[in-house]
C-alpha cells in the first residue's frame, strides 16, 4: 500500500509539474526535495529489483529475463501507442497552434527522419522521454543482476559510478561529436549515462532487501543523522535561508543529475530508511490506486498534459484558470485509474516465504550453464521483508 502510494503522488507531481501553472512553479526549485522524476526512476527501480529478483532466485536467470523482457515490451507498445498518434496530431495542427509547434519543434523540422526514429527510441519529444529511459534501463536489467549474482553488487555500482562521473565531464558529446549532422537524432532531455547510476542504485537496493535488512540498527541513528543535516541545508537552501552561488547550478543540474542533487537525492533515500515512517492507510488509498496502474496513469496523463499546455499557450487565460487546468488535469487521473481497477480486478496474493534451496543455482544464459553460489542462503525470511512481499505482490 505504502509503495503505490508514493508511486500515485509521483504521478500526481509529475502532472503538476508538466502544466506549466502556478501550481506547478514551486515544485521546480533545484534543491530541497526528491524530483518526479528520481523517485519514479529509483522507485520503478526498488521494485523491479524486489520483484524480478525473487523470480530469480525461486527459479533461474531464463525465467527472470522472460519476465522482465515481456514487461519492456509492454511499456514499449503503451510509448508508441501514445506518442505516435500525438506527433502526427501536432503535425497537422502546429500551423494553427503555436505553444503546439514550440513543443514539438524538433520533430516538425524533419517530421518523416523524426517519424522513422520514433520506433528505435531515437528520437523523443519533450515529455516523452521518461518512458524511453525506462524502457533502456529495465531491459538492460536481467543483465545487471546476473552479474551481481556473480560478482556482487559492489563492482555494478563501481561501474555505474563511472558512468556517472563520465556524464558530467560530458565525455560522450567529445567522442561522438553532433549527431545531427546525420540523423534528426533527440534522445531527450534526460542524460542516460547519468541516470542509469539512480537505476541501479534502486535495482540493488531492492534485491538486497531478498536477503537482509537493508539497515542495521547500530547504523540507522547514524545514516539519519548524517542524511538529516544535508537534507536540512537543502531545505534552507530551496528557500532562501543559505544563499548559493550562481555557479553551484551547473552542480546541481537535473539532466545530467548533478553532485549535489546526487548528494541530496541519497541523503532523502537514507533518511527514510533510517525513519521508516508509517502512514494510515486509509488517507493513502485514492494515492495507492494511482500507484496500482502507475503504467497506464502515466500514460494517460501525457497527452492531458499537452493539450492542457496547448491551451494554456494559445488562450493565455488568467492565473486562476491556469491552476484551475493543472487541478483539472490531476484530478482526471483519477476516474482513469478507477476505471482500470474495475476492469482488472486484482485478486489479493497470499504472502509466502522464497523456497530457495541453500544449495547452488544455475545461471542460464545463451550459452551453457553456469553454476553459482548464492551469497547469502536465503532462511524463513524476516517480518518486514514479507510484508513487503505482500506489497510487491499487490
Amino acid at each position: 500500500m505504502r509503495l503505490d502510494a508514493i508511486r500515485g503522488l509521483l504521478l500526481i507531481l509529475m502532472a503538476g509539474v508538466h502544466v506549466p501553472t502556478p501550481v506547478s512553479h514551486s515544485l521546480q526549485e533545484p534543491l530541497g526535495f526528491i524530483s518526479e522524476a528520481e523517485g519514479f526512476i529509483f522507485l520503478s527501480a526498488c521494485l523491479a529489483g524486489f520483484a524480478y529478483g525473487k523470480t530469480y532466485w525461486q527459479k533461474d536467470w531464463s525465467a527472470m529475463a522472460g519476465r522482465v523482457w515481456r514487461r519492456v515490451g509492454k511499456i514499449y507498445f503503451i510509448h508508441l501507442v501514445v506518442v505516435v498518434p500525438v506527433v502526427l496530431l501536432a503535425w497537422l495542427f502546429a500551423g494553427q497552434m503555436t505553444p503546439l509547434a514550440n513543443h514539438f519543434h524538433d520533430f516538425l523540422l524533419h517530421p518523416w527522419g523524426s517519424l522513422a526514429l520514433i520506433p528505435f527510441l531515437l528520437h523523443q519529444p519533450p515529455l516523452f522521454d521518461i518512458l524511453p529511459l525506462y524502457i533502456l534501463l529495465l531491459g538492460a536489467t536481467p543483465w545487471l543482476l546476473a552479474v551481481a549474482r556473480r560478482r556482487g553488487w559492489g563492482i555494478v555500482l563501481a561501474c555505474s559510478a563511472i558512468g556517472w562521473l563520465a556524464a558530467q565531464f560530458d565525455l560522450t558529446a567529445h567522442l561522438v561529436g553532433d549527431p545531427w549532422r546525420f540523423l534528426p537524432l533527440c534522445g531527450g532531455a534526460f542524460n542516460l549515462l547519468a541516470w542509469q547510476l539512480v537505476w541501479v542504485a534502486g535495482l540493488a537496493l531492492g534485491e538486497t532487501a531478498l536477503r537482509r535488512p537493508l539497515l542495521a540498527g547500530q547504523w540507522r541513528s547514524t545514516v539519519a543523522a548524517i542524511s538529516a543535516s544535508i537534507v536540512l541545508a537543502g531545505l534552507l537552501a530551496r528557500h532562501g535561508f543559505i544563499s548559493c552561488n550562481p555557479d553551484w547550478f551547473r552542480w546541481m543540474d537535473k539532466w545530467t543529475l548533478g553532485p549535489l542533487r546526487l548528494l541530496n537525492f541519497t541523503a532523502w533515500v537514507g533518511l527514510l530508511l533510517a525513519w521508516n515512517p508509517r502512514v494510515p492507510v486509509r488517507p493513502l488509498a485514492p494515492l495507492a490506486l494511482l500507484g496500482r496502474h502507475s503504467l497506464a496513469v502515466f500514460a494517460f496523463h501525457l497527452p492531458l498534459v499537452v493539450a492542457a499546455t496547448t491551451i494554456i499557450g494559445v488562450v493565455a487565460p488568467p492565473a486562476a484558470v491556469q491552476t484551475d487546468i493543472g487541478l483539472l488535469v490531476i484530478v482526471l487521473l483519477f476516474p482513469w485509474a478507477t476505471w482500470l481497477e474495475c476492469c482488472h480486478p486484482r485478486s489479493p496474493v497470499p504472502a509466502v516465504g522464497i523456497p530457495v534451496s541453500a544449495g547452488r543455482l544455475s545461471l542460464r544464459t545463451g550459452g551453457g550453464t553456469v553454476e553459482l553460489q548464492p551469497e547469502v542462503p536465503l532462511r524463513p525470511l524476516f517480518p518486514r521483508v514479507r510484508a513487503s512481499a505482500r506489497i510487491v505482490h499487490v
